[in-house]
């Protein structure tokens, strides 16, 4: 009787953890027109998780409610639709919270390794 109490207050405890999440938000800014080019996507990580600021090649009606956040085992997709309306160029800043972390994340086809990196005081 003993054993099966504390098997029952340890699957208790063990159920009690949090939950899988992904929150996003987005802001968007309409910058003028398409140009060909290499794509930089800037990352900033904070106590609520990572910002990424990018622009996008996108249709030039995009309201920021077309596209889609997914968690994909341990990476993170974002897609934004291809349609073949006339384009536009588009400064997006994108707000990701997720449990648990994640490793990959995965712009329009472009992935990028997300990793902890330590600030070391240098004497």
């Amino acid at each position: 009787m003993k054993y099966i109490l504390c098997i029952f207050t340890a699957a208790i405890f063990c159920s009690c953890g949090e939950k899988a999440f992904v929150n996003h938000k987005l802001e968007y800014r309409k910058t003028g027109d398409c140009t060909a080019g290499d794509k930089v996507i800037n990352m900033l990580s904070n106590i609520s998780g990572e910002r990424y600021e990018f622009e996008s090649c996108l249709d030039a009606g995009f309201d920021g409610k077309q596209y889609s956040v997914e968690r994909k085992g341990d990476s993170i997709v974002v897609d934004f639709p291809k349609t073949d309306a006339a384009k536009a160029a588009f400064k997006i800043t994108l707000d990701i919270d997720a449990y648990p972390v994640y490793h990959h994340i995965i712009i329009d086809g472009k992935e990028i390794i997300v990793g902890q990196t330590q600030l070391m005081d240098v004497k």
